[in-house]
């Protein structure tokens, strides 16, 4: 943006183009922090409370 342009103006089409061009890495690192986060806690349950009650019988 340049400092004698509107504040609250849209994007122009090559501001997105170039937005778009980059892709989506901030979601996908996300997605994939959550699915890790995700992942520790079904076997922080499976270790510390599937495994001690031991086998139904």
């Amino acid at each position: 943006m340049e400092a004698n342009e509107i504040p609250n103006a849209p994007p122009t089409d090559e501001e997105v183009e170039r937005v778009v061009a980059v892709g989506p890495h901030g979601a996908i690192a996300l997605a994939g922090v959550a699915t890790l986060i995700v992942i520790a806690i079904w076997f922080g349950f499976y270790f510390l409370v599937f495994l001690p009650r031991g086998v139904i019988h």
